[in-house]
C-alpha cells in the first residue's frame, strides 16, 4: 500500500499493548484508493547521511491543525 501523510501540530498520548505511555504526533493520510485515516507516528528518524534533517525538522514544526474529521477521529480512538 502506498499512502501520502501530513503532519498536523497535534500531539496526544498514546499507550503500548503494556499500557506504557508515549507521546504521538497526529498524521493526516490518504491511501492511493482515496481511503483517508489517522495515524499516531511516535518517531519520525531522517535517514543517516542525509544533509536535510535540519529542514525536515523544520518542516515539522510549521505543521497546521488537523482537520474537523481528524479531530473526531482522535477523540474516538479509545472506542472499541
Amino acid at each position: 500500500m502506498k499512502a501520502t501523510i501530513t503532519s498536523t501540530d497535534r500531539i496526544v498520548e498514546i499507550s503500548d499493548p503494556q499500557g506504557r505511555p508515549a507521546l504521538a504526533r497526529v498524521w493526516e493520510g490518504e491511501t492511493e484508493a482515496g481511503i483517508v485515516f489517522t495515524a499516531y507516528i511516535t518517531q519520525v528518524q531522517v535517514r543517516a547521511g542525509q544533509r536535510r534533517e535540519a529542514e525536515f525538522n523544520r518542516d515539522l514544526v510549521k505543521s497546521g491543525a488537523p482537520s474537523a474529521e481528524t479531530i473526531k477521529a482522535i477523540e474516538l480512538r479509545y472506542v472499541v
